[in-house]
């Protein structure tokens, strides 16, 4: 993870959770991450952590592929931008097929100001209370113990806590994330896909992205059966070794002082209906920080009105 400004008033739990996020990436790895200079043919995935990267990851490699399940984990072919060189990837090299006018596809999880201009971008919006239930769940027994830190911790101290970069080292907020992109809406060039929509109607989505990944002389909206059948929820989890982070565990671990497979008997793939688990309080917390940041950028006073917009 970027790094995270620690506050005085931090809990040891939390102390602890940021000073083992230091090491996972390098400030050289980063950097060099954010200079790399995209083709013509290349796609960039953004999301805030926890919004369906891995989900998008898949269908559009599966699109691009016509239904390659070869890959031991999915950031082989779909790299991570900011850790792609901590990990011992090239962002320069080819991608699958070997093909200049395949796209070249990507992740990244920062803000608009500090992503690489692709040709083509595609930014996943979720609701915020499933991606903050989701991210402490992606968490807990990785870079913390179980029972060492409470939800409603994590939340207050950790992702509400964060708001607007003030180096390339460090994330946006969910919050911030979202209007940094929501800016580009009218551009042609950038697809927006709510998670919601993905569990609604998968076929549907995934026609909208082989549309607007095709190129010249690739139309992938041939492969929207085989995607859609190897993108839902039962074949990835059968599938969950290949979704499960275990390339930037298996590389950066140590270097957050955790054992080299820890979090490696986690799966990222779950239901996805989270939110039911915040407090009153919590969710309250949640929808002052919309009105205070999102609702005067959009004019929506809930994330249900910002799909609705779209």
């Amino acid at each position: 993870m970027p790094s995270e400004i620690a506050r005085k008033d931090d809990s040891k739990a939390i102390e602890l959770l940021k000073k083992r996020l230091s090491g996972f990436e390098t400030e050289e790895g980063r950097l060099k991450g954010f200079s790399y200079q995209p083709r013509v043919n290349d796609v960039i995935i953004t999301t805030t952590p926890k919004a369906g990267t891995t989900w998008m990851q898949q269908i559009c490699h599966q699109l691009r592929s016509d239904g390659d399940m070869t890959f031991d984990e999915i950031s082989e072919v779909v790299p991570y931008i900011e850790l792609a060189f901590d990990q011992g990837q090239d962002l320069e090299s080819a991608q699958f097929g070997h093909d200049d006018e395949l796209p070249r596809l990507f992740k990244t999880h920062v803000w608009e100001p500090h992503c690489p201009k692709a040709p083509k971008t595609i930014v996943v919006l979720r609701h915020p209370n499933d991606v903050l239930v989701s991210f402490y769940h992606f968490f807990e027994d990785w870079f913390f113990e179980p029972g060492t830190l409470s939800l409603e911790s994590f939340a207050e101290e950790f992702w509400l806590a964060r708001g607007i970069p003030q180096c390339r080292m460090e994330n946006a907020s969910y919050f911030y994330h979202l209007t940094s992109w929501y800016a580009r809406r009218a551009d042609e060039t950038v697809l927006f896909v709510f998670y919601e929509d993905l569990k609604e109607d998968l076929e549907e989505q995934v026609t909208r992205i082989a549309r607007f990944l095709s190129t010249s002389r690739h139309d992938l909206s041939k492969s929207v059966p085989k995607c859609v059948e190897l993108s839902s929820f039962e074949v990835m989890k059968a599938n969950e070794v290949k979704f499960n982070e275990k390339l930037s565990k298996l590389t950066r671990n140590e270097a957050c002082g955790l054992p080299k497979t820890a979090g490696m008997s986690k799966t990222k793939i779950r239901r996805g209906n989270c939110g039911v688990e915040l407090s009153i309080e919590l969710r309250a917390r949640i929808d002052a920080k919309w009105h205070d940041i999102v609702k005067p950028v959009t004019g929506c006073d809930d994330y249900n009105q910002l799909r609705e917009q779209f």
